[in-house]
């Protein structure tokens, strides 16, 4: 599929941001008989992202511009973006006639959700403009069998989930956080990191009480008590990832460095913005190849 390198118009009305999703701990239990792991997380999502853009066309096309476009399936029907909009349209029986433009600048298999926040933003974007509410239960149905973190990108707001994560309860409220996003640029899939994990643990599957997770001290307090059970064997595989987590612990003003999801993403909670920045700067300078966005959690401004 050609990836083109024009940009969309600017319709308000017609785009959508696709947050990178953090999960700021997981916890990860034995494999299920049906083959899946259970876990318990608390996801977040950032101004940064990838963006969508919807015009009319004859028939449905794809179109992937931006840095990490190439990353991309070449294949249309392997594309999970393409995917929620035929599927989308094949549930409310209607013929999807506009061309939709993703520009992609999450890393892909980073282990921040892009592809599910894609496939979510989609949804939300062709659900405005048939004037279908993305909340309705066949919707819903359809974002779970787009994959476990299709529904929680489907709101795109603070969230823990349960279950394979697809069990989601809103945490409204919650503080947001001032974070470096560090990627060594270096892929890791999923399934390799599930293969290579073991875990007797069990799960609690509960919200956690006692926790003011809008009081800034207290919620980070509670962060640096949890993991990410995915992490070492993520780094058996991945090795920079150490280098990564040592550089942000290193950095003023970092209170926390934790890799997100299965990796190899990590990313640091700083003071502020401009601890951030500096922060960046400097890992940047010392690894010019590694691929580093500050941002915060919450919504882009439009």
């Amino acid at each position: 599929m050609p990836r083109d390198t024009d940009t969309a118009p600017d319709d308000v009305s017609r785009r959508e941001h696709a947050a990178a999703k953090l999960n700021l701990f997981l916890h990860v239990g034995a494999r299920a008989p049906d083959g899946f792991h259970p876990l318990e997380s608390l996801v977040v999502f950032t101004e940064f992202g990838d963006r969508l853009h919807l015009e009319p066309s004859k028939g449905f096309r794809l179109r992937r511009i931006g840095p990490f476009a190439d990353a991309l399936p070449a294949a249309a029907a392997d594309d999970l973006t393409a995917r929620a909009v035929t599927g989308l349209g094949e549930l409310v029986a209607r013929v999807p006639d506009f061309t939709v433009t993703l520009e992609k600048n999450i890393p892909v298999a980073a282990g921040m959700g892009g592809g599910s926040a894609d496939a979510a933003a989609a949804i939300r974007l062709v659900c405005r403009t048939w004037g279908v509410p993305f909340e309705s239960p066949d919707v819903l149905s359809l974002a779970v069998g787009l994959g476990a973190d299709v529904p929680v990108c489907l709101y795109s707001e603070p969230a823990w989930a349960t279950g394979v994560g697809e069990q989601i309860t809103p945490l409204p409220g919650l503080t947001d956080l001032d974070l470096l996003l560090v990627n060594p640029r270096v892929p890791l899939a999923t399934g390799h990191v599930f293969g290579t994990f073991t875990s007797p643990a069990s799960l609690d599957r509960m919200l956690p009480t006692g926790v003011d997770f809008a009081a800034p001290a207290a919620f980070l307090s509670y962060l640096e008590s949890q993991r990410n059970d995915l992490a070492e064997p993520a780094r058996a595989l991945c090795p920079v990832i150490d280098d990564v987590l040592s550089g942000l612990e290193r950095q003023d003003g970092c209170r926390l460095a934790r890799m997100s999801g299965s990796g190899p993403t990590c990313f640091g909670v700083f003071d502020d913005r401009v601890a951030c920045e500096r922060a960046g700067a400097a890992i940047g300078a010392a690894n010019p190849d590694w691929w580093i966005i500050p941002t915060r959690t919450g919504q882009p401004a439009v």
